[in-house]
């Protein structure tokens, strides 16, 4: 399958996925109000810290080793749950101390929801990926959106007065993720139609984690990237505010989904060694991305002071102008995903790893001087300019290394229209007549 029908076949099916998704938030939004729904995501912001953690980026090892045959996809899927049972047994202790021994004050419920959320999380993205390595974009994808369908349907049936009330529906949206991992388990192993009870070897095992390590590191800076703003604004400012300002969040990586879509495809395209004309297609997705989200953007803009409140409720009154001042941020960094994906794929993530160290300290440095006096407008607009560096460091060492204007990469030229479109109806063509 060539590379454009599975970038085509990836964002169907991961589109409708995050749509589904966005959906399922903004019903959250409607149902909890500001002040609930930020303590949530905030909650559910520690829960994917920890997740980030016990995964070592391990998600990063499972594609690249598998896209690139190096290790069986079985022998990870073995290792991947050897892990995740690993993981969890780890998380039963640290709260059996922390909770006896230091008289943490952490509940039953707490553990319970951190233990189903890390565990079905490392299951979903391990899973994912071996999927993704075998070129397979729709099972997993499909597998979500059921399941996010059906956590939709269930707000409706919320009932304070009855055993389904706001309790159990928080315990249901986090037994979710595990439910999910293990009905990919399931389909991997039918899928694959034989089951092998083996290991790494030592010295693939010694591989594997010489590439995760890098990833990890990068993973878990750009995971402070976008996330460490959310504690300098519960710290300096009130709830709703938290509130308003993780659902701007939330948007910027709304748009975040269709460069991850396209990156998912990149990075195991180049780990496998096709390269050809890669150059070529990572300016045009680029260019492509800075096209179509700069008209959406300017359509929020024209709409978004109206628009916020009436989709996620009247509390989030707050969300325009912090939105508007992070739009740059969210340009720059989408049309950077290409370039992250290839370097992931080339075994250079050292290359991300200095690009995201540099949006790390702009942010650290920027909110610790303004948020306290500026709030949530300021968080987005040192965001935009940490994703701004981001992009100009990255887009300058691959002009540097390949020889290549930068400017490939902003000037859309009509031609683009033309194979986009031409593209796309090939690929509906071809789906249509399946």
């Amino acid at each position: 399958m060539n590379l454009q029908k599975l970038l085509y076949q990836n964002i169907t099916w991961r589109g409708l996925y995050y749509f589904v998704l966005f959906i399922l938030n903004i019903a959250i939004a409607r149902h909890f109000k500001a002040e609930l729904t930020g303590w949530l995501y905030y909650l559910v912001s520690i829960y994917a810290f920890i997740t980030l953690i016990a995964s070592v980026s391990m998600e990063a090892g499972i594609i690249y080793f598998a896209s690139s045959k190096k290790i069986d996809p079985s022998t990870l899927l073995n290792f991947s749950v050897l892990w995740v049972v690993g993981v969890a047994l780890l998380v039963t202790i640290l709260f059996y101390i922390s909770k006896n021994l230091f008289n943490i004050s952490v509940s039953n419920e707490e553990y319970l929801f951190a233990l189903v959320f890390i565990c079905g999380n490392l299951l979903i993205s391990f899973l994912t990926n071996l999927f993704y390595a075998n070129k397979k974009f729709i099972i997993s994808n499909r597998i979500g959106i059921i399941i996010n369908l059906l956590l939709i349907g269930a707000i409706f049936f919320i009932n304070e007065k009855l055993w389904f009330n706001n309790e159990k529906y928080i315990f249901t949206y986090f037994a979710s993720y595990l439910l999910q991992g293990i009905i990919l388990i399931i389909v991997f192993l039918r899928s694959e139609g034989r089951i092998k009870f083996l290991l790494p070897s030592s010295q693939q095992l010694k591989e594997l984690f010489r590439y995760c390590m890098l990833a990890f590191i990068s993973n878990v800076i750009m995971f402070f990237v976008y996330r460490v703003d959310y504690w300098f604004v519960h710290y300096y400012r009130s709830a709703e505010e938290l509130g308003n300002y993780i659902q701007v969040s939330k948007i910027a990586q709304m748009f975040f989904v269709l460069p991850g879509i396209l990156a998912g495809v990149v990075f195991p395209v180049t780990a496998g060694g096709a390269t050809n004309e890669i150059h070529e297609k990572l300016a045009l997705l680029s260019r492509s991305l800075l096209l179509v989200y700069s008209i959406i953007c300017i359509f929020l803009i024209a709409i978004g002071y109206w628009f916020f409140p009436f989709v996620f409720g009247a509390s989030f009154h707050s969300m325009y102008v912090p939105f508007v001042f992070i739009i740059p941020g969210i340009l720059a960094l989408s049309a950077l995903y290409p370039l992250t994906a290839y370097y992931a794929g080339k075994n250079k993530v050292i290359v991300n790893v200095t690009g995201t160290v540099l949006a790390l300290i702009v942010i650290i440095i920027g909110d610790w001087i303004f948020i306290p006096f500026y709030g949530i407008n300021a968080a987005a607009l040192v965001s935009s300019v940490a994703y701004i560096t981001f992009h100009v460091y990255v887009l300058l060492y691959f002009k540097n290394e390949n020889k290549s204007a930068v400017t490939d990469f902003y000037t859309l030229r009509f031609s683009d229209l033309l194979k986009m479109k031409s593209s796309l109806f090939n690929y509906l063509n071809t789906s249509l007549l399946r």
